[in-house]
């Protein structure tokens, strides 16, 4: 499936306002915020690969399975509309008889591609030889907590003590399928379990970027995470319990309605509304000892069945990058929930700093698999001075403008200039390179020797002149 992102306005004066702390909102920054709301981004053009053989024994569930192992938790709302959108066949099982039918390059509901809908196997992204008892796990995680490993606990008591005591009975609790006491540890660092991840992809015509360090969480029987979404591939082995998602494609009507409930909203809103609205969406149980790949800018909301421990991280691709360039205003929209100025810049600077190492290694070709590259580096160059106007003659932002606005986001004048530099650099090295086989800009197609002439300045030196002042020319202010 392909799916044409919606231009949209990505860096809006208010978005940018508040990212700053410079808010015309009077929305207070102690806006009760206890769970991430994430909103979704459109899918990537993916380039056709070869069919990888792979085992789909685990793509032979069904509905009813779904709702067996919902039926327990139907007092909470969210899990009780989980149940009945299986119960109406709203949802699709991961079944593979029903899913193949349903992948098509053009017209398809989801791409033709496996990586294109959740994939659940067994092989794990890990050295071990075995999957570790839970009782190895309760140990590795309580050698690992706290110091400098980070971690957050939600929802809080609203006390140190009280969220102490939660965590030491959750964790004392880990080995207990049914322990159902409120309150989750997410996000937390674990070098034992970190310095054991060994995985490769399958699908290397997506041209894998990086890789993110392991995060592990925590969570009670019954615990319910409300609608997340990644940019990225996301993996996630479960190493105790069990767990039930539901997950959403970026389809541009889910798209749509997301925007429309978050864009420009500070407050903290129901996942069940969304989940209402969501189309085309799959239902996934996950079994200990299980992995589940979540494809780029799908939304997930995860219920948790039993006490489980699980281990995620992300995979960062290039066939994927343009799609989270269109999609920026949704990412933004997104950081502005966190409630106050620090924890914003917090997640800010990391996003655009790794935008920015992304950037580079597209444009350099600092990556293995360089044909999928090529096509990537040709849409930037395509969009990044683009103008374009909308049928109300309103004008949309080009690539250049979209990070110019998320640079001015960034508080920190050395760390954005920084980072401004990196995107400048960049664009320089690779037109020098190729205006030395056509004479001409790669982003705007004048000819190198027409540009107006300094003294003594050789082609590449008025070329970079060029680039820095007309295609580099941010406004920072």
């Amino acid at each position: 499936m392909t799916s044409s992102a919606q231009r949209v306005s990505v860096t809006s004066t208010s978005s940018q306002m508040q990212l700053r702390g410079r808010s015309n909102n009077t929305s207070s920054d102690d806006t009760n915020h206890l769970t991430r709301r994430v909103v979704s981004s459109s899918t990537q053009q993916h380039v056709l690969e070869t069919p990888i053989a792979s085992s789909l024994s685990l793509h032979n569930q069904d509905l009813v399975d779904v709702m067996f192992e919902l039926q327990p938790f139907q007092a909470d709302s969210l899990a009780d509309l989980a149940f009945n959108m299986a119960l109406g066949g709203l949802i699709h099982p991961l079944h593979e008889n029903e899913l193949k039918h349903l992948r098509k390059e053009n017209d398809g509901i989801y791409g033709p591609r496996q990586w294109d809908t959740p994939f659940l196997s067994e092989k794990l992204p890990f050295t071990f030889f075995s999957l570790p008892s839970p009782v190895a796990i309760q140990k590795a995680i309580r050698n690992d907590i706290g110091g400098e490993n980070y971690f957050r606990f939600t929802s809080s008591y609203g006390s140190s003590a009280e969220d102490a005591a939660a965590i030491i009975e959750l964790l004392d609790n880990i080995t207990n399928p049914r322990f159902t006491s409120p309150g989750a540890i997410v996000q937390m660092t674990s070098p034992s379990i970190n310095h054991a991840k060994h995985w490769k992809p399958s699908w290397e015509n997506d041209c894998m970027l990086s890789q993110s360090n392991v995060q592990v969480t925590v969570a009670p029987s019954g615990q319910i995470f409300e609608l997340e979404y990644h940019e990225h591939y996301f993996s996630t082995t479960l190493f105790t319990g069990s767990k039930v998602f539901l997950a959403f494609p970026p389809h541009q009507i889910n798209l749509d309605y997301m925007r429309h409930t978050f864009q420009g909203k500070r407050t903290r809103l129901t996942s069940l509304a969304i989940l209402r609205e969501m189309q085309q969406g799959i239902a996934i149980i996950q079994k200990r000892g299980q992995v589940l790949l979540i494809p780029p800018f799908w939304s997930v909301m995860t219920i948790c069945t039993e006490t489980s421990v699980s281990a995620g991280f992300f995979v960062a691709t290039a066939s994927a990058f343009m799609s989270r360039i269109h999609n920026m205003d949704l990412w933004l929209s997104e950081c502005l929930f966190w409630p106050t100025l620090a924890q914003r810049q917090t997640h800010l600077v990391p996003y655009v700093e790794e935008l920015a190492r992304h950037f580079s290694a597209i444009m350099s070709s600092d990556v293995k698999q360089l044909k999928p590259v090529k096509s990537v580096q040709q849409a930037i160059c395509l969009e990044w001075g683009k103008v374009s106007t909308g049928k109300g003659g309103e004008k949309y932002e080009n690539m250049q403008e979209k990070v110019g606005g998320l640079l001015r986001c960034i508080m920190d004048d050395g760390k954005r200039m920084k980072i401004a530099s990196v995107f400048a650099e960049v664009l320089v090295r690779f037109c020098e390179v190729k205006q030395r086989k056509s004479g001409r800009c790669r982003l705007c197609s004048v000819r190198v020797d027409e540009l107006q002439r300094v003294d003594g300045e050789t082609p590449d030196g008025r070329l970079e002149r060029h680039v820095r002042s007309v295609h580099c020319h941010f406004d920072l202010s």
